[in-house]
């Protein structure tokens, strides 16, 4: 019998592409009989995984509650315990009170951890000022607490410093490209002399997406995509800001959810000029991986990057693109200017970065979780 692997997240999605299109869909793949249960999933079938219906009312309304909240962790881990499972693998820190009472039960758990959750906190504009430390203190303490006793896996390799004993299964991108069929001849231009650079991702102020209106100003025939989630709030904040440019910024995702599938479609649609992640500094951000950098490579797409220490010792080398001070509108300029008017540097760009896209395959980090799981 193959072992039974049932992922639970309170937060996330099904579809979220950790946790479902990489992790789950892959171990199915591999032979693992694997389930999943979150806020939305509904029972079906889908890549092999084994999605499960936890709540009988809309998800939605679910996440207005805080007394759902308080209960949601009991309900997912209750279903869990139904479907026998050989490993609990849990993606959120609210899970993990439940998780160790389950591992004192004889339950074996994985704590997953996507990101800096005591770092993230101090980022929450939705947590009163007052709490984020606090909050941060407590988040920190327990995730300590669940690193003695319990295999925690790392979506980022900077995380190890806090978990040393942690295994790094990196976010890494698991885009099937057919790369021979990239034409990067034609260049970023087309025939009408215009250009597109796009971001994708959660599309939010504190990740530079001012930054990204004010530098498509200064230039001429640059289209600017947004393919993201993007608050209303967030959205309203840029009205401003994109008075006469409504013509040449695109925004697809504004108070909806947009799936991965659907940025797959952009990223094949066209030669982008660049990919944009120039995230203002932030603790938060400058230790990161932002998994659009794998992404954007798969498809090379050269990449216009904030000039953080680690995000140039991982690019600079590869030669995918440019990185630029975020406190500098100046610099963003410069970068989509040399882009588009020297087609053989942004085709040295492109060709970079699909060479190198490959030394970023999920297919190198998932053998480090089914090693684990037959090591349990």
């Amino acid at each position: 019998m193959p072992r039974r692997i049932v992922h639970i997240s309170s937060v996330h999605p099904w579809k979220d592409p950790r946790i479902f299109l990489k992790q789950c869909s892959t171990l199915a793949q591999k032979g693992f009989d694997v389930h999943l249960l979150s806020p939305d999933s509904l029972d079906e079938r889908q890549n092999g995984v084994q999605l499960h219906r936890v709540w009988d009312y809309d998800p939605a309304k679910l996440k207005k509650s805080i007394l759902a909240k308080l209960f949601r962790p009991a309900k997912l881990f209750k279903m869990a315990r139904n479907l026998r499972p050989d490993v609990i693998h849990f993606h959120d820190p609210e899970l993990i009170p439940w998780a160790l009472i389950h591992r004192m039960l004889g339950y074996t758990t994985v704590y997953d951890i996507h990101e800096d959750n005591k770092t993230v906190i101090r980022h929450r504009n939705y947590i009163p000022t007052p709490f984020k430390g606090l909050l941060s203190l407590l988040v920190g303490w327990i995730e300590g607490l669940a690193h003695l006793v319990m295999p925690i896996v790392l979506a980022e390799s900077y995380y190890q410093r806090r978990f040393p004993k942690g295994i790094i299964v990196a976010n890494y991108q698991n885009i099937s490209v057919k790369q021979e069929e990239i034409s990067l001849e034609p260049g970023p231009v087309n025939n009408e002399g215009e250009s597109h650079v796009l971001y994708t991702g959660n599309i939010e102020i504190e990740r530079g997406v001012s930054k990204y209106i004010e530098g498509i100003r200064a230039t001429s025939n640059v289209h600017l995509h947004l393919i993201g989630r993007t608050y209303q709030q967030t959205f309203d904040k840029t009205v401003d800001a994109q008075k006469g440019l409504e013509d040449r910024i695109h925004w697809e995702g504004v108070a909806a959810y947009v799936p991965f599938s659907r940025i797959l479609e952009r990223y094949a649609e066209r030669n982008w000029l660049a990919g944009l992640v120039v995230f203002p500094y932030s603790d938060h951000y400058k230790d990161t991986h932002p998994t659009k950098f794998f992404e954007y490579m798969a498809f090379g797409i050269p990449i216009i990057y904030t000039d953080f220490f680690e995000w140039k010792k991982l690019l600079d080398p590869l030669e995918v693109g440019i990185a630029v001070n975020p406190d500098k509108p100046e610099e963003l300029i410069s970068a989509l200017n040399r882009l588009k008017k020297d087609k053989i540097l942004w085709q040295t760009y492109a060709k970079n970065a699909l060479h190198h896209s490959k030394q970023f395959s999920w297919d190198h980090e998932v053998s480090k979780l089914t090693t684990l799981y037959n090591k349990l």
